[in-house]
Protein backbone atom coordinates (compact mmCIF):
# COMPACT_ATOMS: atom_id res chain seq x y z
CA UNK A 1 0.00 0.00 0.00
CA UNK A 2 1.36 3.74 -0.90
CA UNK A 3 3.00 5.92 1.91
CA UNK A 4 1.43 9.08 2.11
CA UNK A 5 3.26 11.64 4.41
CA UNK A 6 1.59 14.60 5.81
CA UNK A 7 3.69 17.84 8.13
CA UNK A 8 1.43 19.07 10.88
CA UNK A 9 0.60 22.47 10.92
CA UNK A 10 0.48 23.33 14.31
CA UNK A 11 3.46 20.92 16.16
CA UNK A 12 5.16 21.22 12.36
CA UNK A 13 6.05 16.87 12.65
CA UNK A 14 6.47 14.81 10.04
CA UNK A 15 3.97 11.46 10.11
CA UNK A 16 2.92 8.80 7.91
CA UNK A 17 -0.19 7.18 6.91
CA UNK A 18 -0.50 3.76 5.01
CA UNK A 19 -3.48 3.46 3.20
CA UNK A 20 -4.73 2.51 -0.05
CA UNK A 21 -5.28 4.91 -3.08
CA UNK A 22 -9.28 4.38 -2.52
CA UNK A 23 -9.49 4.66 0.92
CA UNK A 24 -10.07 8.08 2.22
CA UNK A 25 -8.18 9.17 5.78
CA UNK A 26 -8.24 12.16 7.82
CA UNK A 27 -4.79 13.34 8.76
CA UNK A 28 -4.72 13.38 12.64
CA UNK A 29 -0.95 14.29 13.50
CA UNK A 30 -0.02 11.21 15.83
CA UNK A 31 2.00 13.65 17.88
CA UNK A 32 0.10 16.05 18.97
CA UNK A 33 -3.55 14.52 17.69
CA UNK A 34 -4.47 17.54 15.48
CA UNK A 35 -6.49 17.36 12.37
CA UNK A 36 -4.54 20.36 11.07
CA UNK A 37 -1.98 18.60 8.46
CA UNK A 38 -0.80 19.44 4.79
CA UNK A 39 -0.18 16.76 2.48
CA UNK A 40 3.65 16.20 1.25
CA UNK A 41 3.96 15.69 -1.94
CA UNK A 42 7.33 13.44 -2.54
CA UNK A 43 7.94 12.99 -6.19
CA UNK A 44 9.28 9.39 -7.32
CA UNK A 45 10.39 8.36 -10.57
CA UNK A 46 11.86 5.26 -12.12
CA UNK A 47 12.34 4.74 -15.74
CA UNK A 48 12.52 1.54 -17.03
CA UNK A 49 15.58 -0.33 -18.30
CA UNK A 50 18.64 -1.43 -16.04
CA UNK A 51 18.47 2.07 -13.92
CA UNK A 52 20.49 2.28 -10.73
CA UNK A 53 18.99 2.85 -7.68
CA UNK A 54 20.03 5.82 -6.02
CA UNK A 55 22.66 4.62 -2.87
CA UNK A 56 22.25 1.35 -3.60
CA UNK A 57 26.46 1.09 -3.45
CA UNK A 58 26.19 -1.34 -6.78
CA UNK A 59 29.95 -0.19 -7.52
CA UNK A 60 30.27 -4.24 -6.99
CA UNK A 61 28.11 -5.41 -10.12
CA UNK A 62 31.01 -4.22 -12.87
CA UNK A 63 27.96 -2.87 -15.12
CA UNK A 64 29.91 -0.33 -17.55
CA UNK A 65 28.35 2.93 -17.08
CA UNK A 66 25.88 3.95 -19.67
CA UNK A 67 24.44 7.02 -21.11
CA UNK A 68 20.73 7.65 -21.45
CA UNK A 69 17.44 7.28 -19.57
CA UNK A 70 16.95 3.56 -19.14
CA UNK A 71 13.66 3.73 -20.97
CA UNK A 72 14.74 1.26 -23.87
CA UNK A 73 17.96 -1.13 -23.97
CA UNK A 74 20.14 0.70 -26.40
CA UNK A 75 20.34 3.47 -24.07
CA UNK A 76 21.13 5.51 -27.48
CA UNK A 77 17.97 6.38 -29.17
CA UNK A 78 18.23 9.90 -27.97
CA UNK A 79 14.29 10.39 -27.22
CA UNK A 80 15.65 11.49 -23.29
CA UNK A 81 18.10 13.98 -24.74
Amino acid sequence: MPNYDYRCQDCREIFTIVKSMTEEVEPVCGFCGSPNASRIWNLVIRAGGITQDVGQGSKSSGATKRSGCGSCSSHQCGSCH
